[in-house]
């Protein structure tokens, strides 16, 4: 049997919007991963800015003969590269976490994809059992009748099934 009336067509229709729900906390967590990697990666250009700005203050004190100046930059310097340290496995961190949602978004669009071709085809496969049904009954018995019956039949399959491509392809473009 191709469905019982509406059980596997609701169940379909069930799992497409818990999937888009499920979905759309997935593209607002990859958003917020998008904007910490932002506010990090600022971070870690105004230190690496910082950093390399008191170095280039401790080679023009030593190139003046102030030693005692060199070294105040370069602890300045080295408390800049410190951050820069800390900030490496956070931006790493960040930026795989963000590749793994990324990835769960798309393997999450390629389900509901696929869950939306089910059920277009389940819906045209239902269309079919229905005109199939509907002309089985008010066909005669004779060849010429019996072949009219199975054209019907590949026609409205046929029809349903490009009506079926054409809603999987409308919600693709989405």
């Amino acid at each position: 049997m191709f469905f019982d009336n509406k059980t596997t067509e609701e169940e379909i229709k069930l799992q497409l919007a818990d999937l888009s729900v499920k979905l759309a906390d997935v593209r607002k967590q990859v958003g917020e991963l998008a904007e910490e990697l932002d506010r990090l990666a600022d971070r870690y250009r105004d230190s690496k800015g910082k950093s390399d700005e008191y170095e280039q203050y401790a080679k023009k004190a030593i190139a003046a003969g102030n030693p005692d100046d060199a070294k105040i930059f370069l602890a300045e310097k080295h408390k800049y590269d410190v951050k820069l340290e800390k900030l490496d496995p956070q931006i790493r961190s960040v930026t795989d976490t963000r590749k793994k949602a990324m990835e769960l978004h798309d393997h999450m669009v390629r389900e509901i994809n696929e869950a939306k071709t089910r059920l277009a085809v389940l819906q045209a496969r239902k269309a079919t059992a229905d005109a199939s049904m509907k002309y089985s009954k008010t066909v005669g018995s004779s060849d010429f009748e019996q072949k009219l019956s199975q054209m019907e039949v590949k026609s409205e399959y046929d029809s349903a099934m490009r009506d079926a491509e054409e809603y999987v392809r409308g919600d693709k473009d989405e």
